[in-house]
């Protein structure tokens, strides 16, 4: 592949406004390795690891998406050696371009730069502007501005020459006309092409059309960032990789308008500010952000860091330093309620930080494109530094069956997510592309936080089955999660409850039947069910992929029933840091005016938990019918619509948490006598907490010579 660049002889630099326009190829060459007009991001030095990485593209070694292929020296551009079609669009979009340049920064040696200038050379005599698609277009502008920054201003690189660099500039000109008028419609991609011919415009003043290249991307910008974001911030694909692609971009072009002194309205930075938000709270204590619709596990705290830098925050800089610099945001635990997404939070101040308890919740809908999974209804948890419960990722866009298996099928799957598989269909009839309609549709019904406790119960509902599915998640704040599964359905259903191990948790997961319980033990977290002889459990093999194209070998914990009308799960998830407790949990029959109750009508479970040191017996009531009556388990009787109580060895009273709590007597001793509206208490260590209405509801419990409950001294509204 010879990189000899010739110029044609007529209007070769018609494509520059004056006096650019009539300068020689030497003369625009030399002024573009020593104008200082622009301003461009600083460039990180290289490092060893760039130079290995680009002494194999010398070799035209190329590795995308952990898939290796050798090139010939002259190769087609056209021609994919991969069955995956991503594999030739990385190959487009020159990412591994900065390899080239960092290593040449690293090194001083000219192979990497002659290598730049024969591949860019090289693309631009044989592919035409649009191959593929406009964000594969913008990607590469992006990427040949970086590579520019590296090998051309203050350098003196014999390969450089000035007839390349007029065909390089030209080609970034035609390129950016090309994208201007191809833009995609809507989503991530227009946003990653707006970006580019704003950062084209910024970088070439000298181009004919540059200043209108810059009022269309500033305007299309502020259209595009109000149409991108819902008003939770959240990235209206729903993914929590795309968030942060697009984030990444809408700073991108505020850092270069703050260099370059290029005004943005106010508007831009309001919107930023609330998908930083939503970053900040979506990361988890371990740094990694859960692999949500074709995400990878990956971490974007660095680039928090980044955006500090550029808007400082002292929030987001907690987040990004891991507690070490900052303050911690106000609120533990956070709703996103126009994408769906809540993050229950145990602490931001836990020591050590990484060691926190962190459950994500997804109540969402697809959200646009072709991003979204069928997992109405999924989480993720993690504790003690390690991703306990998993989202399994993406591992691939591609369809190709050749082993037998569509994976991209398999991952999109509500199989392959953390919630509940009726009669072994997906949540929707799977596509490509965009979803089919009619899309399953999600509804938070109750959304509740307080000091001791989080409370979440959503809904969904598919119409690929007559089935409606229920989970309630309850936060022992900062303990353990109880999660009650509900799914009223017609006729005979199989319902499976599928919880996604780590790989870590591989080998290590052991199925324990008990006489109360069937409990599943794995690394750092026991999982817990009331037995019954209608719940079958078991550990299956399973996937998960933490970045596009790595599949690694992972443990399915299933528990499959098969029901007529009504089923349920109740399910407590509790995480341990090093040595493993004893755990029992019971389903308890509740009355309710001498009559029991069914399990439609109320829930009640008793939890036992013995380690060397402490034994409690937790409860957990829950109302499922509206308005709430008197309902009575095990010695207590309460009207509330969620309780939960815990007795220490001795019997007494240590934890009240309730939300819509009405009466609650304990034995013989009443603590709430006909509360004029249902209250939401946070009664824990001693401290009392505050009440729905914002009045606080001041108690004091204590001791009574062992009795089963402290007495209550006092109820007062202040």
């Amino acid at each position: 592949m010879s990189s000899l660049v010739t110029l044609s002889t007529a209007s070769t630099l018609d494509f520059l406004r004056a006096p650019y326009a009539s300068m020689s190829a030497d003369e625009l060459s030399s002024y573009f390795q020593t104008r200082t007009c622009v301003r461009y991001f600083p460039l990180p030095h290289g490092s060893p690891a760039h130079v290995e990485r680009a002494d194999k593209i010398v070799q035209h070694e190329f590795e995308f998406n952990n898939e290796v292929h050798r090139l010939p020296e002259t190769f087609d551009w056209k021609i994919n050696p991969s069955r995956d079609i991503e594999w030739l669009i990385l190959l487009h979009k020159f990412y591994y371009t900065k390899d080239l340049a960092a290593a040449y920064d690293y090194t001083g040696e000219d192979a990497y730069a002659r290598k730049w200038v024969e591949l860019v050379s090289s693309w631009i005599r044989e592919v035409p502007d649009g191959f593929i698609d406009s964000q594969v277009t913008g990607r590469r502008l992006q990427q040949w501005l970086l590579a520019y920054h590296y090998f051309i201003p203050g350098r003196r690189s014999t390969s450089i020459t000035p007839p390349f660099l007029v065909q390089f500039v030209r080609s970034i000109h035609s390129q950016t006309l090309y994208l201007r008028e191809h833009l995609t419609r809507e989503g991530n991609h227009r946003t990653i092409e707006l970006y580019s011919i704003f950062l084209v415009a910024m970088v070439f003043p000298e181009l004919k059309e540059a200043a209108s290249l810059l009022e269309f991307a500033k305007q299309e910008l502020l259209t595009n960032i109000e149409q991108d974001l819902l008003e939770d911030g959240v990235h209206r694909e729903l993914s929590t990789d795309y968030h942060h692609t697009v984030l990444k971009n809408y700073l991108r072009v505020r850092a270069l308008a703050v260099l370059n002194q290029v005004a943005l309205p106010s508007r831009y930075d309001e919107l930023i500010h609330k998908a930083l938000e939503f970053s900040i709270y979506i990361h988890k204590p371990d740094g990694l952000i859960p692999a949500i619709n074709d995400g990878d596990s990956t971490s974007y705290l660095s680039f928090l860091k980044k955006a500090y830098a550029g808007a400082p925050n002292e929030h987001l800089l907690y987040a990004a330093s891991k507690g070490q610099e900052g303050s911690p945001p106000r609120e533990r635990s956070k709703g996103f309620p126009d994408s769906g997404y809540y993050v229950l939070r145990g602490s931001w101040t836990h020591e050590p930080y990484e060691d926190g308890l962190y459950l994500l919740f997804d109540c969402g809908l697809l959200g646009f494109g072709s991003h979204g999974h069928y997992d109405l209804l999924n989480f993720e948890a993690a504790a003690y530094g390690h991703s306990l419960i998993v989202d399994p990722g993406r591992y691939t866009y591609s369809e190709d069956s050749s082993d037998g298996v569509n994976w991209r099928k398999v991952f999109k799957g509500t199989a392959y997510h953390n919630t509940v598989v009726v009669d072994g269909k997906d949540q929707i009839l799977y596509s490509l592309g965009a979803p089919i309609r009619p899309e399953p549709e999600a509804r938070l019904k109750t959304f509740a936080t307080a000091d001791g406790f989080d409370f979440i119960h959503a809904q969904a509902v598919s119409h690929e089955y007559p089935v409606v599915h229920e989970r309630m998640v309850f936060f022992v704040v900062p303990e353990y999660w109880i999660l009650t599964d509900l799914l009223h359905g017609e006729g005979s259903h199989t319902y499976d409850l599928r919880f996604h191990l780590a790989p870590r948790a591989l080998g290590r997961t052991t199925l324990r039947i008990g006489e109360k319980s069937t409990g599943v033990s794995s690394p750092n977290l026991l999982i817990a069910q009331p037995r019954s002889s209608n719940i079958q459990a078991a550990i299956e093999e399973g996937f998960v992929s933490p970045e596009y194209g790595v599949r690694q070998d992972a443990p399915i914990v299933k528990f499959t029933q098969k029901a007529d009308t009504t089923a349920f799960f109740h399910t407590v998830l509790y995480p341990y840091s090093t040595v493993q407790p004893a755990l029992d949990v019971e389903r308890l029959t509740v009355n309710a005016r001498n009559r029991h109750c069914s399990p439609t009508q109320a829930t009640a479970l008793k939890i036992t938990i013995r380690s060397e040191t402490k034994r409690y017996i937790d409860y957990l009531f829950l109302a499922h019918e509206q308005p709430t009556g008197e309902y009575g388990f095990d010695d207590i009787v309460c009207r509330s619509q969620v309780l939960f109580l815990r007795k220490d060895s001795d019997g007494c009273v240590v934890n009240l948490q309730a939300e819509g709590l009405e009466r609650l007597q304990v034995g013989s001793t009443v603590l709430m006598e006909e509360l004029a509206e249902g209250r939401r208490v946070s009664y824990r260590d001693g401290r009392r907490h505050s009440s729905t209405s914002g009045k606080t509801l001041r108690m004091t419990l204590e001791p009574e010579q062992g009795h089963v409950l402290s007495q209550l001294v006092r109820v007062n509204q202040i």
